[in-house]
């Protein structure tokens, strides 16, 4: 154990104000050095839920991407495409016209009526 004197040696040290000051520095800079970790964490916590939002979103978007894909690499699906996109029909299906009743001198379209061999898509008829 310490003697007396040691042990005041000890306390005068401890107790200066320079080692007072440095055990200051010392607290400041590991308390700093905390801080800027915390603000790290949390702009990281941030970009992280960003991302995996992203993510998500992406996904979805991948989803209905994949979906369109399957649903053209068919014949049905590039002429349902077609039909939409160009307004093309196939030999012997008729147009239909809706005419608006206000509009006057409106002349109909002239239609081809070839065979009429009836389609899947043609139930209604």
């Amino acid at each position: 154990m310490f003697d007396f004197h040691q042990k005041r040696k000890i306390r005068e040290v401890i107790n200066s104000p320079f080692t007072q000051g440095l055990i200051l520095v010392l607290v400041l800079v590991v308390g700093w050095s905390a801080y800027i970790r915390f603000e790290t964490a949390m702009e990281m916590r941030e970009r992280r839920e960003k991302a995996e939002e992203e993510v998500v979103m992406l996904q979805d978007r991948k989803d209905s991407l994949e979906e369109q894909v399957q649903y053209l690499s068919d014949d049905r699906g590039i002429e349902a495409e077609m039909r939409r996109q160009f307004d093309v029909a196939l030999e012997g299906e008729k147009v239909v016209v809706i005419l608006d009743e206000k509009k006057e001198n409106v002349e109909p379209l002239a239609t081809s009526t070839v065979e009429t061999e009836k389609k899947w898509y043609q139930f209604w008829r």
